[in-house]
């Protein structure tokens, strides 16, 4: 079951990624690091997946909006 995805975020030299990886069938392990530091490491269970969809879905909606391309998010 083991999958990672992997997000550059930030711009130039100020750079962090963000990690998600799962080792279990039913855990998801959620990794923060900038600059080469990692910041926090969560382990997320299904539950905590769904809460945190729905909070993704309230702060950055899939669509767009006024022609513009918004946050697009796939599961």
């Amino acid at each position: 079951m083991d999958k990672q995805i992997n997000l550059i975020v930030g711009s130039g030299t100020q750079k962090g990624r963000v990690s998600l990886s799962a080792f279990l069938a039913d855990r998801l392990s959620l990794s923060v690091s900038y600059k080469g530091e990692r910041a926090a490491t969560v382990v997320l269970t299904p539950e905590h997946v769904r809460q945190l969809r729905q909070a993704l879905d309230e702060i950055a909606p899939q669509g767009e909006s006024r022609g513009e391309e918004m946050l697009r998010l796939v599961a």
